[in-house]
């Protein structure tokens, strides 16, 4: 700690060039922690622990097209299943198209089981439960959902079909806690309503989900769907939930490949304008390191004081940048969670913090190590006759 003053004093000898450089540095290091922390969020969409029992059957054409409801008997007579639900995606809009937010029509005798974990830990009472199932006008809303809107138990919600041709007003019946914010942002309603508001589609259905005994068995039981239904007039495809949630976050592109380029690209960046920097502070003071090894200061010891000077800046913006990410999560999650639902589970978790930390110590010893190696192996007496 003895030299931390002379390495302070060195950094603030331009108070200009080391300002700029930090802001950089800060500045890169929050886009590599936003992005990281981003690929992380994206990951556990389709690594969810809670849907690694359940399959979701849809159309094999699209979720567009839908499936005859004849198929649940067949589906619940497999042995793997526990339980079984169906949901059709509404699209209603909330008084204005910017209110956006996910609603379904589903079953109303079996959402509770096969999402158990979802519901389970939200407090919602049996009694509440049978209130919503008798209401048929009734609907299920999520926390964060409720929140954003102010709607209260007993409060009456008009939605604007914009798929189907109807307009249904809901009484919010149930108002559950979800395990993370994106599972709050949905509502649930009676799917009877929408069949018999919408005759085209009576006898048929979006998605069927099911609640398997062991995740073990669902490669076996999505061949056996499948080829059961194979050359029918209604093919289906079925897969993990898990993989179902992917193919959402895929119609982004090759999202990884492309968060991790730019990670590369903003690393390397740091490296070059970090060299930089150091080279030219190391120059300037080529007589000022001669002097201070003429004075019976180790070689070593020069060295560990450079390599110090370097990390120290680098830390400092690495510091800066990720706090500056973990204060800016919070707006991300406002913001663009309303439009990406996904992304209302934004967040910073430890591992990608220190991820990014020991990222920008390792850009910061390499690019400083090269220059302050080649200053403190140049002779003392040619370093004494340069003009520093």
């Amino acid at each position: 700690m003895k030299y931390l003053r002379f390495i302070l004093k060195s950094l603030l000898r331009s108070k200009r060039r080391t300002l700029l450089i930090l802001s950089t540095i800060t500045l890169s290091v929050f886009l590599v922690t936003i992005l990281q922390a981003l690929l992380t969020t994206l990951d556990a969409v389709s690594n969810n622990p809670n849907s690694s029992n359940r399959i979701v059957v849809r159309h094999k054409s699209g979720l567009t097209q839908m499936l005859p409801m004849s198929y649940l008997a067949y589906l619940k007579q497999q042995p793997e299943v526990e339980t079984a639900t169906y949901m059709q995606w509404f699209g209603g809009q909330y008084k204005d198209p910017s209110n956006f937010f996910a609603n379904f029509a589903s079953d109303e005798t079996t959402l509770f089981d096969v999402f158990r974990e979802e519901f389970g830990t939200s407090g919602v009472t049996e009694e509440q439960i049978k209130d919503y199932i008798r209401d048929g006008s009734g609907c299920i809303v999520g926390k964060s959902l409720a929140d954003k809107f102010g709607w209260k138990v007993g409060d009456v919600i008009p939605l604007q079909g914009t798929i189907f041709p109807v307009s249904p007003r809901l009484t919010v019946k149930v108002i559950f806690k979800g395990m993370k914010p994106s599972q709050e942002n949905v509502l649930h309603f009676h799917y009877k309503l929408l069949e018999e508001s919408v005759p085209r589609i009576k006898g048929r259905v979006g998605t069927f989900f099911l609640r398997v005994h062991n995740a073990d068995q669902i490669p076996r039981l999505s061949a056996r769907i499948d080829n059961h239904y194979a050359n029918s007039s209604a093919e289906t495809l079925s897969e993990t939930e898990n993989a179902f949630n992917l193919s959402f976050v895929k119609m982004l592109g090759n999202i990884s490949t492309i968060i991790q380029g730019i990670t590369a690209a903003v690393l390397v960046a740091i490296l070059i304008v970090t060299a930089g920097t150091m080279s030219i502070a190391i120059r300037e003071r080529t007589t000022e390191i001669a002097v201070l090894r003429a004075l019976g200061f180790r070689t070593g010891l020069v060295l560990g004081l450079l390599l110090g000077e370097g990390m120290l800046l680098v830390g400092a913006g690495g510091v800066f940048g990720v706090g500056l990410a973990a204060l800016a999560a919070g707006g991300i999650r406002k913001g663009v969670g309303t439009s990406v639902p996904f992304l209302e589970d934004f967040s910073l978790t430890p591992s990608t913090m220190l991820l990014c930390l020991g990222i920008t110590f390792v850009v910061g010893l390499l690019s400083t190590f090269i220059p302050a190696y080649q200053a403190t192996r140049r002779p003392i007496t040619e370093g004494l006759r340069s003009i520093g």
